[in-house]
């Protein structure tokens, strides 16, 4: 089976300008706002005010209760774990083994400092 190439796509001197006006004109204009948040998002949202109240003396217990008193449920562990990644740096965050140059299952989590076995290879 053959592959077919696409045939690229070429605008128009005067499509391109059409199409440079209208993102200059969405530019101004903020993204609409989505329907619903995942609980990723709620977290990473109200961050700064998790991390206030936790240097104030809120317990991550008292904390999952200010959720639930607005309709959020969460777990304790899973608020832990979401305020711990969101308070490590970007390049200490856990890194997901299945990017490249990587060995392994998608879905397990390689850190800093852990080692991953490699398969077998004869030589």
């Amino acid at each position: 089976m053959e592959k077919r190439r696409r045939k690229p796509l070429t605008l128009t001197a005067e499509q391109f300008e059409v199409l440079r006006t209208r993102l200059d004109e969405r530019g101004n204009v903020p993204p609409p706002q989505p329907e619903s948040y995942m609980m990723g998002e709620i977290v990473r949202g109200v961050y700064p005010q998790l991390k206030k109240l936790r240097e104030n003396g809120y317990t991550l217990k008292m904390l999952v209760r200010v959720f639930e008193e607005n309709g959020v449920v969460i777990t304790i562990h899973a608020l832990s774990t979401y305020l711990k990644n969101l308070a490590l740096p970007k390049e200490q965050s856990p890194v997901k083994a299945g990017n490249k140059g990587t060995v392994g299952s998608p879905t397990i989590e390689i850190r800093p400092g852990q080692f991953q076995m490699k398969p077998d290879v004869t030589l």
